[in-house]
């Protein structure tokens, strides 16, 4: 952080954030206050602290980035997290996107492919007092069975395929959100919601996500 940054400009900032949330049409009080809540800036590196509230995505370590808040806001706001007893997230990253979806449910678990990321996140939950996520360093492709079914489950990148292994673990009534395309291009944003043996595929947005890839399981 530079030396005119401090509190106060990143107290400004989160809430200059809350209301481009709002004035994207994002308005439920849980979704809002887990933005207002979360310090964005305790998961970016410290370098671009200044920069945590601002559109445009961040980079993190092994090559991966931040996607920007109000993305992040759009694709929660589909999931409809609000009161789930469980949520899987594939994809950890930061560490922030789980940290957002644990104010709001009662148990995360996030799956994370590289395990610097994995643990790097761990202790930044640790760190803030967030105690109702686990974190696991593993391939997100096959979910997790033994934890399953699963109220919620969010891609946090872009996949080619539906991942049917993962969406199958949704419990009934649950409901998946992920970004549908090639990585070069805009993607679908695809809810799928389960009703007993039949899944529910409604298109509710795009956005453009880096690809989530298949990885080693291993766990922390």
């Amino acid at each position: 952080m530079s030396d005119q940054d401090g509190p106060a400009e990143l107290f400004e900032a989160r809430a200059s954030l809350i209301l481009h949330l709002r004035q994207l049409g994002i308005t439920d009080a849980d979704i809002l206050r887990a933005f207002e809540t979360v310090p964005h800036e305790a998961f970016v590196p410290e370098q671009f602290e200044q920069y945590a509230y601002r559109e445009g995505s961040l980079p993190i370590a092994c090559g991966q980035s931040i996607t920007s808040p109000t993305i992040l806001g759009g694709l929660i706001a589909g999931l409809e997290p609000q009161g789930a007893n469980k949520v899987l997230e594939v994809g950890t990253g930061s560490g922030y996107s789980a940290a957002l979806l644990s104010r709001m449910a009662r148990r995360v678990f996030s799956l994370e492919k590289y395990r610097v990321l994995a643990i790097d996140a761990l202790e930044r939950w640790r760190g803030i007092g967030y105690n109702n996520i686990v974190g696991l360093h593993e391939d997100g492709f096959n979910g997790l069975p033994q934890q399953a079914p699963f109220d919620r489950i969010l891609f946090t990148g872009s996949v080619t395929d539906v991942p049917e292994e993962v969406v199958e673990q949704l419990a009934d009534g649950g409901i998946a959100i992920l970004a549908l395309g090639p990585a070069s291009e805009k993607q679908a944003i695809l809810r799928i919601e389960r009703a007993e043996d039949d899944f529910i595929e409604t298109e509710i947005g795009s956005v453009r996500l880096p690809p989530l890839t298949p990885g080693r399981s291993r766990t922390l």
